[in-house]
Order: C-alpha cells, then sequence, then structure tokens
C-alpha cells in the first residue's frame, strides 16, 4: 500500500529551505555541488508566488517538453516534492509541489538524486464480494471487496444497500479524508484522519460501523443527513434541493491515483430535475498539503439551478468572506459526530462571478451557480486535531483567507 518515505510537512519545510533566497552558499559550497555528481542540474524552470499570494502548497504541472534534457524524466526535483505521471494522452507530465512565499521567486531544478515524493494521495472504490442482492441490499457472508477502476451502479444501489465500502468512493491526502455517497444522496462526508499517512485502504474493510467511532487513524466525523454534506451539488427544485433522485445511470471512474494527487469523474446520465433532463459528470481532484478538493462539474447543457453548498449545523458559527474576486462560505463550531465537544470546520471558495445567489435552505447553506454548463469550486474540511491542522476557529478563518489569497493570486511558471 501506500507508505510516505517522509512526513510531508518535514519535506515542505526541507523544500523551503532548499529554495529560500537567503540561503547563499558559500564559494566552498558552491564548489562542492558543482563537482557533486549527485547534484548535476540538468534544467530550470522558474516559478513565482504574486506579492498578493500566499504560502500554500500549490500543485504545478510541467510537459517533459518545458526541460531541455531527452532524459530529464530519469531525473528529480531537488528543491519542491515532486513526481513524474502519465497524462490522458501517455505523455510525461512532472507534477511539483511548489510553496513559496508571497512574492517569492524560485528554480525548479531537476538533478540526478533527490528526495521521493512523500506518496500521500490516494483514491479508491472498493466493491462486495462473494454475495448477491436481494432487493436493493447486498448480503454476503463476511466483508470482502475489491478495488476497481470502473463502476457502473447497479438500478437496486441506494443508501445502506452494504455493496460499495463506505458506501462509495473515497479519496485523501495528508490532511484529510472524504467519501461521497454513491447513490441518490449525492452527498460528501468527511473522514478526519489522525496523522499524514493514508488509511483510506484500511477503513470499513470489517463492516459499515467501526469508521463512526475515533480510532487510532481518525474517524467519520460528519452528519449529512439529507443534506449535501459538504461540496456536494444538486438542482433546486422550488425550495426544494434535488439530489440524484431521478438518474438514469450513475457512474464512477479512476481518474489518477498519484503521490502527489489523486481524482476521479462520477456521471450521471438522464439527470430530470423541473422536467429538464441532462447528463452531468464531476471531476474531483486532491492534492497534498491542503485539505481542499476541487470539483468541476460539467452539463450537457445550460442549467441555472445548480447549487451546491454545507449541511447546516446547530452550535456552529457561520463565515462569509471575499477577496479579490474569490469567495468563501464556511461553517466551525462542535459539529462533529466524534463527541460532545469535537470541533470541525467546513469552507466552500467559488468565484463571485461565477454564483447567482448564496442563501440558506432547510438543511444546508448554499450558493447557486448561474446559467452555464461548466462550475468549478473547490472544498475543504479542517479537524483540529489533526497535528498539521489550525487548532481553533480564529485559525481556521485565518486559513480561510490565505486559501482566498492563493486563489486569487495562484503561483506561476515561467
Amino acid at each position: 500500500m501506500k507508505k510516505s518515505t517522509l512526513p510531508l510537512s518535514i519535506i515542505l519545510a526541507l523544500s523551503a529551505a532548499a529554495c529560500s533566497p537567503d540561503k547563499t552558499p558559500s564559494p566552498n559550497q558552491e564548489s562542492q555541488e558543482k563537482q557533486s555528481p549527485a547534484e548535476s542540474v540538468v534544467s530550470k524552470v522558474s516559478v513565482s508566488n504574486p506579492a498578493g499570494g500566499a504560502a500554500l502548497p500549490q500543485l504545478l504541472r510541467f510537459p517533459a517538453s518545458a526541460f531541455d534534457e531527452d532524459n530529464a524524466v530519469t531525473k528529480k526535483v531537488t528543491n519542491f516534492p515532486s513526481e513524474w505521471t502519465k497524462d490522458q494522452q501517455g505523455n510525461d507530465v512532472l507534477n511539483v509541489l511548489v510553496t513559496l512565499d508571497a512574492g517569492e521567486k524560485a528554480s525548479i531544478a531537476l538533478s540526478d538524486s533527490a528526495p521521493d515524493a512523500p506518496d500521500v494521495a490516494y483514491t479508491e472504490l472498493s466493491v462486495r464480494q462473494g454475495g448477491e442482492w436481494d432487493g436493493k441490499e447486498y448480503k454476503a457472508d463476511g466483508f470482502s471487496f475489491e478495488n476497481v477502476n470502473s463502476f457502473t451502479a447497479p438500478p437496486q444501489l441506494t443508501d445502506h444497500s452494504y455493496y460499495l465500502r463506505y458506501e462509495g468512493p473515497g479519496w485523501e491526502n495528508d490532511l484529510v479524508g472524504y467519501r461521497l455517497y454513491l447513490d441518490w444522496r449525492n452527498g460528501t462526508d468527511i473522514f478526519v484522519k489522525t496523522g499524514n499517512e493514508p488509511v483510506l485502504h484500511l477503513v470499513g474493510q470489517d463492516g459499515y460501523d467501526s469508521y463512526h467511532d475515533l480510532s487510532d487513524w481518525g474517524g467519520d466525523v460528519l452528519k449529512v443527513g439529507k443534506a449535501l454534506g459538504l461540496g456536494s451539488f444538486g438542482r433546486m427544485e422550488g425550495d426544494t434541493v434535488m439530489h440524484m433522485q431521478n438518474v438514469d445511470e450513475m457512474s464512477w471512474a479512476l481518474g489518477h491515483d498519484d503521490k502527489l494527487s489523486a481524482g476521479f469523474t462520477v456521471n450521471y446520465d438522464g439527470w430530470d430535475v423541473n422536467g429538464k433532463k441532462l447528463d452531468a459528470s464531476a471531476d474531483y481532484e486532491i492534492h497534498a498539503g491542503d485539505p481542499s478538493t476541487t470539483v468541476t462539474v460539467s452539463l450537457s447543457e445550460t442549467a441555472d439551478d445548480l447549487v451546491t453548498g454545507i449541511v447546516k449545523h446547530d452550535n456552529t458559527q457561520y463565515i462569509e468572506l471575499e477577496m479579490n474576486g474569490w469567495g468563501v462560505i464556511a461553517t466551525y463550531g462542535k459539529q462533529s459526530l466524534l463527541g460532545e465537544d469535537d470541533e470541525l470546520g467546513m469552507a466552500l471558495f467559488y468565484k463571485v462571478d461565477d454564483i447567482s445567489r448564496k442563501f440558506e435552505a432547510e438543511y444546508d447553506y448554499l450558493i447557486q451557480f448561474k446559467p452555464a454548463t461548466t462550475m468549478e469550486y473547490q472544498f475543504m474540511a479542517v479537524w483540529p486535531s489533526h497535528p498539521d491542522s489550525p487548532d481553533d476557529e480564529s485559525g481556521f478563518t485565518e486559513l480561510l483567507k490565505t486559501k482566498l489569497k492563493a486563489l486569487a493570486s495562484p503561483v506561476t511558471a515561467g
């Protein structure tokens, strides 16, 4: 299974030190570096963080053609976590997790020797084996599951069918995990984590109840109920959020499962709301060092009724912020299933010009998108008990501001 060589927080700290402009080597150090075959730098690409940006890890992708060496794919990046992967066309792509202070610039240098990237991003969908359907419930002796690369939901699949391990696909990084109910509910739940290692391959192997309690790795923290959970989407029918009650077919496909990022696609064919039937697909992606998930929704025709949101809970603080064309709605407070005093922060990020309104429905805080065929947004969950997360509401709010800065002024190449 996935195992990281070093905690990501340590690797990021080492990377920041390596690219810091204050770390000017002495002449002797320069001489030693030039003489060391392990540091035979073959190519450089520059990256920069705007003055209005933020020191939040951001994933940049570079084609092999960006580097002037034929054997660039045999090299590693010296100053940032990175990995070579393939795009959908089979071309070599270098993924680099860049962390820079606002206004800072650095060169991405390839060499013959550099630390391996931590293997912390992961996604999966696991299907139960060895049983048979009894109406809308899958019955089997014991719990045996098999990971798949693609899946089409049988028409009888519904909530609590006991067919998919933890009821749908899961994805995670070093900070947090999520799961999507792959049935009519289409809600997103949260797996909080006590450490940085991948854990989802262990979750739910013994049934459908154990992950609701806090364990050594963490636990299922969110009560979704009739809401969208965190960052799932639906369509408005009057004052009601319609989930996937009327869909001809729902399917899932693995996109990529790399060390630094992971993603998948869910397709909803024949989604009927308000007498308007359309096809929808949603791409989900997470990368290391940031608890956010990016969601890109594509529709077969323009719709003006698409919404996303955050489940409403009592005893929480509702937060709204806007900065340089980006906005966030968020909640923070004692809204965790893991204890009466256990706190949780949830946030939803969007481009201000993309939405028509923000409002409150029966079960959710919602944003509604303007008429379009493509919508993109991000959501994040933060659990104060994770060692690398803010530990109170003030720290959570500062993270929201940091994220807004990074969205408005991202790190760029060149």
